[in-house]
């Protein structure tokens, strides 16, 4: 359904071919993980985790700056009420095939490698993740050194 996601990631097009109702869901979808993403460590989403998801929401999923505000804010409070990811990743599960999953991971490996440092409860976030993804440990260990690249960090 959603086959344009890694070809996103390849050639950092925007998503102009997708249903907007569809892009819509999977971009409201996304900007809830990059929250828990950036949340994750307790010390909130600081600069550079917030120039990331800004600039991958703008450049790949066409959301302008007044929207991209409106879910972001809808997302934090997302996030103060969610005790879990599962719904979160069901939804994409039943959105995205094998591979899309595994650029989705990609994106937000780079929300949560934007300050350059991964503590414990980032990592552990990340495995979780990638399982209820149902993305192998190897396939995301390539989207976080891929991430890396895109961020241009050292590994």
């Amino acid at each position: 359904m959603f086959g344009f996601l890694k070809d996103v990631l390849s050639s950092d097009t925007q998503l102009k071919d997708v249903a907007l109702d569809e892009r819509s869901e999977l971009a409201r979808t996304m900007i809830e993980l990059f929250v828990e993403a950036a949340n994750v460590d307790d010390a909130g989403i600081d600069q550079e985790e917030g120039h990331i998801i800004a600039h991958i929401m703008a450049t790949h999923f066409e959301i302008e700056e007044a929207a991209l505000d409106k879910m972001f804010d809808e997302a934090l409070a997302a996030a103060d009420e969610r005790v879990q990811m599962h719904g979160l990743a069901k939804k994409l599960r039943d959105m995205t095939d094998y591979d899309e999953r595994v650029a989705m991971i990609e994106l937000i490996w780079m929300v949560v490698l934007a300050d350059d440092h991964l503590d414990h409860m980032e990592a552990s976030l990340m495995r979780r993740l990638a399982g209820l993804l149902y993305v192998d440990d190897v396939d995301s260990g390539k989207a976080a050194k891929a991430a890396r690249a895109r961020l241009t960090l050292a590994p």
